[in-house]
């Protein structure tokens, strides 16, 4: 085996089941809609399985109707598809961060791509959740807009719902801003987006649907909210119309529409790959469900009493250094009885998990050179290390260090 490594490998099989299990899911506790987000892959490959386009018109599963995206090249990869395939998913984007200055020319410029291309059905939406960043999208329009051409930006409200992370209050702060981009001549406000974050350290599934729960509830507040405070300044918006985004990986299973709110979508991203964090939260029931892996090689045998333990080439650079509530720093696919305890920039020490420390290493079973699938603590930041994933599909078998690589694929890069 000569394969280079360290190599990120994709479970094709894995991606497939697990985003249509997203849709399913969704589909049965009443939402009808999925955004999925394409940071975790960002490749074509990985959209296109994503959209789902062979299942559609199937009433089992949740519709695909858009894409979210993190990054600028994310955002161009999207629109390309969009341009190429003219039809939603692809037509159909948020930028999912927070909106600044310097990215308006290249959303502008993508965005006159998508619409000229789909003859005016394709858009590109932009998250706010501050005043100035409505201000200067205001502006910027303004500067753009002729005789011929009123420019308007499609925008999403972020609101903050316990994660405390990116987005507005739901209180007085979020209806103002919310009124402010009613109000404008250049904004329209097509929905609003909330990230149930927080759910990456729940565990407990009551927990998590209490989360959910109160996503919901406090978006319902804000609507209403929102509603009563137009009303009374005789202001006319069908805030009926807004498009509701939530989730997260986590809670994807727990969101409901119990409460009827109207045009909810869910927005997962990791749920493609899954990872170390997703198995401590439940969201990924077994190992069979991770889609993404990376590929290492054993060049270290240390068989004394102060180490006991064997060397991979993979490290830091290409796993990255997050925590999970697991501890260690990665695992080994199908053992559960190892640990990967140590890890440097280019290598990760692994031994037998021990009271004591002092297991003796089965370093029989795996011979100097030969590889092992290791699964990342977060794939998003895994998948990011590399230029290119070796796709294989072994189909309802195993993967297995010895799976065939049927597909290359480019993620894209950069921000």
């Amino acid at each position: 085996d000569d394969r280079p490594t360290p190599a990120f490998i994709v479970d094709k099989h894995a991606f497939q089941q697990n985003c249509k299990a997203a849709r399913a899911a969704a589909a049965k506790n009443g939402i009808p809609r999925l955004r999925p987000h394409v940071k975790t892959h960002k490749t074509i490959e990985g959209c296109i399985i994503q959209a789902g386009i062979d299942s559609a018109g199937d009433e089992s599963l949740a519709d695909v109707i858009g894409f979210v995206a993190s990054t600028v090249p994310e955002l161009s990869m999207v629109v390309k598809l969009g341009c190429e395939y003219k039809r939603k998913p692809f037509t159909d984007v948020i930028f999912g961060i927070p909106i600044c200055k310097s990215k308006l020319l290249s959303i502008q410029s993508m965005s006159h791509e998508l619409t000229s291309a789909t003859h005016g059905e394709g858009c590109i939406h932009v998250i706010v959740d501050n005043p100035q960043q409505a201000t200067f999208l205001e502006e910027f329009a303004q500067q753009n807009t002729s005789d011929e051409n009123t420019q308007r930006w499609s925008v999403f409200l972020k609101l903050d719902t316990g994660y405390h992370r990116a987005g507005i209050t739901c209180e007085k702060a979020g209806v103002n801003l919310a009124t402010q981009i009613i109000n404008s001549t250049h904004l329209v406000l097509k929905g609003l987006y909330t990230h149930c974050g927080h759910s990456y350290n729940i565990q407990d599934s009551g927990v998590m649907k209490e989360t959910t729960n109160q996503d919901h509830s406090m978006i319902l507040g804000f609507l209403n909210t929102l509603r009563s405070h137009l009303k009374s300044s005789n202001r006319k918006f069908d805030v009926s119309s807004l498009s509701i985004s939530v989730g997260s990986t986590p809670s994807m299973f727990s969101h409901d529409n119990a409460l009827k709110i109207p045009n909810i979508e869910l927005h997962p991203g990791n749920y493609v790959l899954y990872d170390r964090q997703q198995l401590w939260t439940g969201a990924c029931s077994s190992e069979k469900s991770i889609g993404g892996f990376v590929l290492s090689r054993i060049i270290g045998h240390y068989d004394d009493e102060h180490r006991n333990a064997i060397m991979v080439d993979a490290g830091a650079t290409a796993l990255t250094k997050e925590s999970t509530p697991q501890g260690s720093m990665c695992s080994v696919l199908g053992r559960p009885d190892l640990e990967c305890y140590r890890m440097s920039q280019e290598i990760t020490m692994i031994r037998c998990k021990s009271e004591d420390g002092v297991k003796p290493f089965p370093f029989q079973e795996f011979p100097l050179g030969s590889t092992v699938l290791l699964i990342p603590n977060h794939s998003c930041l895994a998948a990011a290390c590399f230029e290119e994933y070796h796709a294989v599909d072994g189909g309802t078998n195993s993967i297995s260090t010895e799976s065939e690589v049927v597909e290359r694929w480019c993620p894209v890069k950069g921000w």
